[in-house]
């Protein structure tokens, strides 16, 4: 990756320079039926996190109008934890704008702490959402970011351009041409729950109320939809729930590739020397019963001092516009709860990190400059939680200005409360993160791996075998819909980390490539580069509806 120049790259996993995923030659699968992304993988420490333990950190802006309010001590603020107030043991501030120099370029006083003047970089991560937001969303967005490129980076800024849904070797960048064209090129991945045309038209957060025994009513709303455009025949209740069910899983599977794409664009930001923005343009995103997963992230993001801004591209929703059937079915109650669902995401992890969420108005491009500038200050508050009981449950929080303060607050909606298991306070590692640490054999998956030495520079090759007729897939729309994480790593004769690689594959197979694979199975390779010598490897796959899981190890010699 290119650092000279104007440009600098993106130190950590997510925007290493990608690898290409090795396929067995005999498979012929086509572009729409399978995107891959191979990054470096590096096991992540077992870190307590303070909000997990005995602090809870709040970031916290306070603005009056856009402008963020400097000068607030510690008593301005109050902070309650389910509704009970709580003491505000911690306090910081953080300022994001460099010290001006002193007037007439005096020099500080002798034995005065000296301030300089040094132009801090920042890095804004441009993260449109192609997964939940539709082309008719998305034009507009891009527009407007367009234009936000173009006027409204300072000097010494540098941008990049990611999708949720296809990974990019992104480089930071001052290039304002070749940001314009990336954001220009940012377009809808058509998935394979879009349900546009179908019978009835089940939205995600729809599907999530009948998924889960939500809401009585809008089940009876689905059922009368599909009475009507099924020729006024009687739809079977089972019908609508498999419907329901298939979308909500999908939007889930969606949630969490989009969770771990800023993850990873965290934790790569983490390292880069300034100030460190995302800004997720989405459609909407549904936290449903993920909200342990978005209070980890958000919890990740302000340690690691990234701030997350977020920018709704629906725009300005009025009541009643829409004029479907659908819409005329449900209860306007719902209508509306289904419109602001999506929000509960973004506006989550902009209040946790002390971004900006920017909803309701159909001004993107003062959106985009609104969002895409940092705030001035920042206070950091935390609290020792009282009286928390250790069950692992979410806590809600609000913090509030003392009397006679009237500005806006954003800030942290909630944190996870401790455990009563001590291992889940102290380790934050997935599932798949867990197993690379293991030495077992684990066969949950249908899958096995084999290593190999090929051509070329010194290293092994791992091979997973995958069982694609043993799977279980998402059957729509005439497709078979499955997501696939796929890890090896070499550890050397101590049990040190030496290198490693993880590979994503998001498949949508046909019918007739699905009964291709089922006969054949199906292969995916990654090499793996060393010094020559002795290593144990370890290979572990998790697919994405099930999390179920293989891995198995062994020795290789690298000559």
């Amino acid at each position: 990756m290119s650092t000279h120049g104007h440009q600098s790259g993106l130190c950590g996993p997510y925007l290493a320079a990608l690898a290409s995923l090795g396929l067995a030659a005999a498979q012929s699968i086509a572009p729409d039926e399978m995107h891959a992304r191979t990054i470096p993988y590096v096991p992540p420490s077992p870190v307590t996190l303070r909000t997990q333990v005995d602090l809870v950190e709040v970031p916290v802006v306070v603005r009056d109008g856009r402008r963020a309010v400097a000068g607030l001590t510690r008593d301005d603020f109050e902070i309650y934890d389910l509704g009970k107030k709580q003491a505000v043991t911690a306090f910081s501030v953080q300022t994001f704008q460099s010290p001006p120099e002193p007037a007439g370029g005096a020099k500080p006083a002798p034995g005065a702490a000296e301030s300089k003047a040094v132009t801090r970089p920042r890095f804004l991560a441009l993260l449109f959402d192609d997964l939940y937001t539709d082309q008719l969303a998305l034009k507009p967005a891009k527009d407007a970011a367009i234009r936000f490129v173009k006027t409204g980076l300072a000097p010494g800024d540098r941008a990049a351009v990611f999708t949720t849904a296809q990974s990019r070797d992104s480089e930071f960048t001052a290039d304002v041409a070749n940001l314009a064209e990336q954001i220009a090129r940012v377009s809808h991945r058509k998935a394979a729950d879009d349900s546009v045309g179908m019978c009835p038209v089940i939205s995600p957060y729809e599907a999530y109320l009948i998924a889960n025994r939500l809401d009585k009513g809008v089940l009876g709303a689905k059922l009368a939809e599909c009475f009507i455009c099924n020729g006024r025949n009687p739809c079977p209740e089972g019908q609508v729930t498999s419907m329901a069910n298939s979308i909500w899983d999908h939007a889930r599977m969606k949630t969490g590739s989009t969770l771990q794409t800023i993850e990873e664009l965290v934790d790569g930001m983490a390292k880069l020397p300034g100030q460190r923005a995302i800004l997720l343009t989405s459609a909407g995103l549904l936290t449903g019963n993920r909200e342990n997963d978005f209070d980890r992230l958000m919890a990740k993001a302000l340690h690691a001092e990234v701030v997350i801004d977020t920018l709704d591209a629906k725009r300005l929703y009025v009541v009643g516009a829409d004029v479907s059937m659908s819409k005329n079915l449900v209860p306007l109650p719902t209508q509306m709860a289904n419109v602001e669902a999506g929000n509960d995401g973004l506006a989550a992890l902009a209040a946790g990190t002390g971004g900006t969420f920017y909803h309701n108005n159909n001004d993107l491009a003062q959106g985009f400059r609104q969002s895409g500038m940092l705030p001035e200050t920042m206070y950091i508050l935390g609290f020792a939680p009282t009286d928390a009981a250790a069950n692992g449950s979410f806590h809600r929080l609000k913090v509030r200005l003392a009397a006679g303060k009237r500005y806006s607050v954003e800030a942290r909606l909630g944190y996870t409360g401790p455990s009563a298991n001590p291992a889940a306070q102290v380790s934050p590692l997935s599932k798949l993160d867990r197993e690379m640490l293991a030495t077992d054999t684990v066969a949950d998956l249908p899958a096995s791996f084999t290593w190999e030495r090929w051509a070329g520079a010194p290293g092994i090759t791992v091979v997973a075998h995958l069982d694609v007729g043993r799977m279980h897939f998402l059957s729509w729309h005439g497709r078979r819909a499955q997501r696939l994480m796929i890890v090896a790593v070499l550890l050397d004769s101590r049990g040190s980390f030496v290198t490693g690689k993880r590979s994503e594959l998001d498949l949508n197979l046909t019918e007739a490539t699905f009964a291709q694979l089922a006969k054949t199975s199906f292969t995916a390779s990654m090499t793996l580069t060393a010094p020559p010598g002795n290593y144990s490897v370890r290979a572990a796959a998790e697919d994405g509806l099930d999390g179920k899981l293989a891995a198995a190890g062994g020795t290789v010699e690298v000559k």
